[in-house]
């Protein structure tokens, strides 16, 4: 019999304890014990301790046996209770046993109370031992079942540590991997924790690497086998105990995870308290850690296989498994958003002379760097695969027109124009590529693919270093639009820019009230070239700012220059862009045109659309406020073709709706635009706001603005818009009107 003994007992005699205690010795016994004789007692000690066996009389004055036998029991640990009574009669004790008891003893005879003991201790041993052993049975199949459905070592770590600490109640688990160079432990996304402020512990712990030798994790690692710490403020080489202290961790269980002398990972196990090394559950960690090993060796070796199935091995891209994968999904995301896609192949110029003078494995060198310069010439949610050889392929997915794709090459042929530097030589390739888009050219993966590659083998047909869209018509458009691009971007400093102007005349009495300035860009080689061919493009490349800049100041300037030369001061209309408008210079940028020409506020007035006070109304209304303070005022362009608020409308200071040439072009014929300007009309001069018609032609359309109350119009009925100098002499004080 096990000489050390935790007895309690509940026991309202003291003499009749000091008897069982006197046995107990004389047997051999060094009893630890505790006597308690109510129900609160008995519960606060069960609480408090770990107890080998609990000896209860059956009859007491504030408590009873069977209540305490009961208490036992639903504490559900398994502690043999003894009944050691002078008063229990047969068929109570029957019952008792029948209610829980191992046995009972009679007060007046103690003989058998050493061998009951002695036999009851045993059997708790072995039931317990068959528990842990069902328990750890239970805990590795499931693991077991687990980490071999997890989709990859960080998830089968994951189900590791949370079904351990579940199992043997531990409060915090992580997981640190060896990196593949062999350097440091990074800490696993894979961890557990339960209760406390674990957090801190973690992001700790996220933020650190561990050398060989270094902390818990390094120290397991290096030495490979498990460490015990039963005190981790006592540790002297633990980084972390200024947080463990602080959120109370006190102990930890460090096991390395083994395979064929490699350490794959360290688990670690954390504790709130000091405890003391517990064999059975290293025992149990060790089991863990075997089986865990080989569920990461062998998905390891599923990530492997994945891998090779689905990246190209000498360049890491996607293979063409994988990219007609990824293009497949596209397309259906395209389809379902109404997006466009495109799709370009890629062949290297002259590789073949390379790899051939220079051995294959400067050329495979070459098609490396040839791979990480393309990914760094596309965007993140695009792909970039190798499709054989020297050929590429890539998705361009959700582009917004054309433009953007041809764009994306030009950028890809343009990065080529730098050298590679490969094992000391300067090497110098060019490409050709093809382009097809969806959902123009084809809806299915291989007919794309199929596209492109004949897009490609045109363009190389042409020497390469170019590219070709699988439409020739897309081809030169792309080309126009990309000249287009690349010409604007010199045309202010190249003073390509002018400025033409269009009267606004008010339809009561034909009097000139105002003048619109309107930008034109006269190419060197296309000639005149109107603004809705290049204000998009310069929407689209960040131009817009800088050109609405440039109208502003030179707008001012030439209209002084034109009140000196006596036409007469009406007010001044300039358009201005959302992106302008929404710039936070906006408003010194316009003072300082103001300022540089000696210009009357009063005499500007603004235009701005509907969808620019629509996007960021409480932005615009702050800034139409600020302007309005100079005395500038704002014209709304284009109404009727948007969707306005009317309660931002009454709280702006806008004088003028104009309405778009689209309800104009066809009155008095069409009823329906008749009633629209009508409404717009009515509209406005119920919140105090005039009416200017655009694209007035005819003296029909004229007529009919007149009768609907309409207050001015603009329009080639009155004049095409006109350069400066043709608008000043038109329009010169004394000079009769065109139109009059």
């Amino acid at each position: 019999m096990q000489k050390q003994l935790r007895a309690l007992i509940v026991e309202d005699c003291e003499d009749d304890l000091l008897l069982l205690l006197r046995h107990l010795m004389e047997g051999g016994c060094q009893v630890h014990w505790c006597r308690v004789d109510t129900m609160e007692g008995l519960v606060d000690a069960l609480d408090r301790e770990e107890w080998d066996i609990v000896f209860g009389d059956y009859s007491m004055p504030k408590f009873s046996g069977a209540l305490a036998l009961d208490v036992v029991k639903q504490c559900k640990r398994d502690i043999p209770f003894i009944y050691v009574s002078g008063t229990i009669g047969e068929d109570a004790a029957v019952a008792a046993m029948h209610s829980g008891a191992k046995d009972y003893i009679m007060k007046g005879n103690l003989k058998r109370l050493l061998p009951a003991v002695e036999r009851e201790l045993r059997e708790s041993k072995l039931r317990q031992t068959q528990r842990r052993s069902e328990e750890e049975l239970h805990l590795l199949q499931t693991i077991s079942q687990a980490t071999t459905a997890a989709s990859d070592v960080h998830g089968a770590l994951a189900i590791t540590l949370r079904k351990v600490c579940e199992t043997i109640g531990w409060p915090l688990a992580q997981a640190w991997i060896p990196r593949t160079d062999g350097t440091f432990l990074e800490c696993s996304p894979a961890w557990y924790g339960h209760g406390g402020d674990l957090e801190r512990f973690r992001t700790v712990s996220l933020n650190m690497v561990c050398k060989p030798g270094e902390d818990l994790p390094g120290r397991a690692w290096s030495l490979k086998q498990a460490l015990w710490i039963e005190n981790l403020l006592l540790d002297t080489n633990f980084p972390r105990v200024l947080v463990a202290s602080e959120i109370g961790l006190k102990a930890a269980l460090v096991f390395p995870v083994i395979v064929d002398d490699e350490v794959l990972a360290v688990l670690e196990f954390l504790l709130e308290r000091p405890c003391a090394e517990g064999k059975n559950l290293l025992n149990l960690i060790s089991a863990v850690a075997i089986q865990l090993g080989n569920v990461i060796q062998r998905k390891r070796s599923e990530e492997r296989l994945h891998y090779l199935a689905h990246y190209d091995a000498l360049t890491g891209l996607p293979n063409r498994v994988l990219f007609a994968d990824r293009l497949k999904q596209t397309l259906l995301e395209a389809k379902r958003h109404g997006r466009m896609v495109g799709i370009a192949f890629l062949d290297l110029d002259r590789f073949k002379p390379i790899n051939d003078s220079l051995g294959h494995q400067v050329g495979d060198l070459l098609l490396k760097a040839v791979a990480e310069r393309l990914v760094c010439c596309v965007r993140i949610n695009d792909t970039v695969a190798r499709q054989s050889g020297d050929e590429f392929t890539l998705i361009l997915s959700d582009i917004g027109h054309i433009d953007h794709a041809a764009r994306v090459v030009q950028k890809i042929l343009n990065s080529f124009k730098q050298p590679f530097h490969i094992n000391g030589h300067e090497l110098f390739t060019t490409a050709s590529l093809g382009i097809t888009l969806y959902p123009q050219d084809n809806g299915d993966v291989e007919g794309l693919l199929r596209n492109a590659d004949i897009a490609m083998y045109r363009a190389k047909k042409w020497s390469g270093n170019s590219y070709e869209f699988h439409s020739e018509e897309m081809t030169i458009k792309a080309k126009e639009r990309l000249d287009t691009e690349n010409s604007l971007r010199r045309a202010i400093e190249h003073e390509e820019l002018l400025l033409h102007y269009q009267p606004i005349v008010e339809l009561r009495n034909g009097t000139l009230i105002g003048i619109e300035a309107l930008v034109r860009w006269l190419h060197p080689q296309r000639g005149l070239i109107f603004p809705d061919e290049f204000i998009p493009v310069a929407e689209e490349i960040g131009l817009i700012g800088h050109i609405g800049e440039w109208v502003l100041h030179v707008a001012c300037q030439q209209y002084k220059t034109y009140q000196q030369k006596g036409v007469p001061p009406p007010w001044l209309a300039i358009n201005v862009s959302t992106r302008q408008f929404s710039h936070t210079n906006l408003v010194k940028n316009i003072v300082s045109a103001l300022d540089k020409a000696n210009f009357d506020p009063q005499l500007l007035e603004l235009e701005i659309t509907e969808s620019l006070l629509m996007q960021n109304p409480e932005i615009a209304v702050s800034l139409m406020r600020e302007l309005g303070q100079l005395g500038i005022r704002f014209s709304v362009d284009d109404f009727g073709t948007g969707y306005s608020s009317l309660a931002y409308l009454k709280h702006l200071p806008i004088h003028w709706l104009k309405i778009d040439k689209s309800f104009v072009r066809d009155i008095p014929d069409n009823l329906n635009d008749v009633a629209i300007i009508s409404a717009i009309i009515s509209l406005a001069s119920s919140l105090g706001i005039h009416v200017i018609a655009e694209g007035v032609e005819t003296k029909k359309q004229l007529g009919c603005l007149q009768a609907l109350g309409c207050d001015a119009a603009q329009g080639y009925y009155f004049s095409q818009p006109l350069p400066g100098n043709e608008i000043a002499t038109r329009l010169k004080i004394g000079s009769p009107l065109p139109w009059a």
